[in-house]
């Protein structure tokens, strides 16, 4: 149980981490190709915190496949 919980706040850290990280950078850079509302930080943020702590797994799991084919 205890697992579970510091991996759902793993990601909840790194997902308001990420957004806040393009939000921070729209800022400074005033880039026209990032959002201007908040929703689309919060789903951005969602998609680089899947990406973030399912995407290793993920790698090592068809590195894994690969190895055993050849």
């Amino acid at each position: 149980m205890k697992k579970n919980i510091i991996f759902i706040l793993a990601f909840f850290i790194v997902w308001a981490l990420i957004a806040l990280l393009c939000h921070l950078l729209n800022l400074i850079l005033a880039l026209n190709w990032l959002p201007n509302n908040w929703q689309e930080y919060v789903i951005i943020g969602f998609a680089g915190a899947m990406a973030g702590i399912f995407g290793p797994i993920l790698a090592a799991w068809i590195s894994k496949y690969f190895k055993k084919n050849s």
